[in-house]
């Protein structure tokens, strides 16, 4: 139903008449009620306010049926006539939000699947500070020995660092060379240079130095010798144990190695025969080589976090915030913008963070549908009633949540990286209405560059990654990163 908003005292039937009948000479843009997707344009028939200079802008509005599925914009350009607005209606659909409620239950899954021992999992203590356990476990030449273990706490009420690590967290040191892994490895080498096979009075054997040797009492074969290709059948109860996050090996017994949380492994008598990093990554190793290689960990952080407390209100934003997104984009559109603003952070994080960052969470996607936001608003500026209120609204959330990221344990590359390519990438796949040819031709050609600086920024981003095995080349990057 078409609303009258003059003051003109004439019939309803006479005005309506003489509305049809002239065309408008100056046209605003208008919200229309929402049309049902089979319902023709023909049958729409939009009204017109004849104009008077006193008279106030026409607002135009249609008699049609609602629908939740389609809305629409009417464009009107000055001088435009009631034909050539009906040739630039453009037809928005407003999607349901599938790809945000699919992708929420897939990071509540993930992270209960973390926390459940059975499936892999653990629950570390939560807390800020780390604690000590103390164990008693067996140690090579017999009798028992009290272990002290230093843990850290999880202040988000999840699993521990390793887990999350073996679960695809974001850990750089399992996707390439680091000069500080190298540097472990070369001195475990180092240090076995002089073991040998050690035969204790028990009859129980291992590969160790010949001073740790001759503590127990036991026989040492000498060095460079291997308890497996001696001639003794003794039996080795010592073998190399992988521990912590970055790559500890120690050669002791099995139940010594779980008091630590390692692994132990069977088949290899020294360290420098097993790859603790490769152990420590899980994810089925590093494929092909022995060379750190699960670039995946770029995305497979996103459907992962650190904890209840940091799940909680990640969904509860990424539900206000996303189904607003996917309901003028559309599922497959919003996966798009979801996936290279969360690929696009962790790169980021990769670059500037330290070498030994662990991150895990959806925040570089969820900037990214900030990012996405700012390009909506600009893309529907015209548009828009209370411009300066919806700018002002948005530059709060942004100073405020790029300032929670300077916080402590938070990874605010990750934050600034999905956001700049949260914005990039809505410049491609949001949806616009076009205010004309040239503004059609621009926004075009925008979407363009906007494609190609995304593949320019992955190509770049990726192989400055895998050829610098340095995190530290950036000093200043300490004031956007705690």
């Amino acid at each position: 139903n078409a609303e009258y908003m003059g003051d003109d005292s004439r019939s309803a039937e006479s005005k309506m008449l003489k509305q049809k009948q002239q065309p408008a000479t100056y046209g605003t843009i208008s919200n229309a009620p929402l049309l049902s997707p089979g319902h023709s344009d023909s049958a729409v028939e939009p009204f017109y306010q004849d104009i008077s200079p006193s008279a106030p802008s026409p607002i135009l509005t249609y008699a049609a049926p609602i629908s939740e599925h389609d809305r629409r914009w009417t464009i009107l350009e000055p001088n435009s006539t009631a034909q050539s607005s009906r040739k630039k209606l453009q037809i928005i659909r407003a999607h349901p939000p599938h790809f945000t409620r699919l992708v929420s239950f897939v990071q509540i899954l993930v992270l209960a699947s973390s926390m459940i021992p059975a499936l892999g999992g653990s629950i570390a203590r939560w807390g800020v500070k780390s604690y000590t356990e103390y164990h008693e476990v067996s140690v090579f030449g017999g009798g028992v020995d009290i272990q002290s273990v230093q843990l850290a706490p999880n202040m988000w009420l999840g699993p521990t660092g390793t887990t999350l690590i073996k679960w695809g967290a974001k850990y750089t040191p399992c996707m390439r060379k680091e000069d500080d892994v190298k540097d472990i490895q070369d001195q475990i080498e180092k240090d076995e240079l002089d073991n040998g096979c050690c035969i204790d009075r028990l009859n129980n054997c291992g590969v160790m130095s010949e001073s740790s040797c001759s503590y127990v009492s036991g026989t040492f074969l000498g060095v460079a010798t291997t308890c497996a290709n001696s001639s003794t059948t003794c039996t080795v109860s010592v073998r190399p144990c992988c521990y912590g996050q970055q790559g500890a090996c120690e050669v002791i017994t099995e139940d010594h190695c779980d008091a630590l949380h390692g692994t132990f492994h069977h088949n290899a008598e020294k360290c420098s025969d097993v790859n603790c990093l490769e152990s420590i990554c899980g994810m089925g190793g590093f494929y092909g080589e022995s060379t750190p290689n699960q670039l995946f960990r770029f995305a497979s952080p996103i459907f992962m976090h650190v904890g209840v407390l940091h799940l909680v209100p990640n969904l509860l934003f990424q539900y206000s915030v996303g189904k607003e997104i996917e309901s003028i984009t559309g599922f497959w559109r919003m996966a798009a913008m979801y996936l290279i603003s969360g690929i696009g952070g962790n790169l980021v994080a990769g670059l500037f963070g330290g070498p030994w960052s662990l991150s895990a969470g959806a925040s570089s996607s969820l900037y990214g549908m900030i990012g996405a936001s700012c390009v909506d608003l600009f893309y529907s500026w015209k548009m828009v009633d209370r411009k300066c209120q919806q700018t002002f609204r948005l530059a709060v959330m942004l100073v405020l949540v790029l300032g929670i990221g300077t916080l402590p344990y938070i990874d605010n590359f990750a934050h600034v990286g999905g956001f700049i390519f949260g914005v990039i990438a809505a410049m491609i796949f949001l949806p616009f209405v076009e205010l004309g040819m040239c503004e059609a031709v621009c926004k075009g050609c925008l979407r363009i560059l906007s494609l190609a600086a995304i593949c320019f920024l992955f190509v770049i981003g990726m192989s400055v990654f895998i050829a610098n095995p340095k995190s530290d080349f950036c000093h200043w990057c300490k004031y956007i990163d705690w």
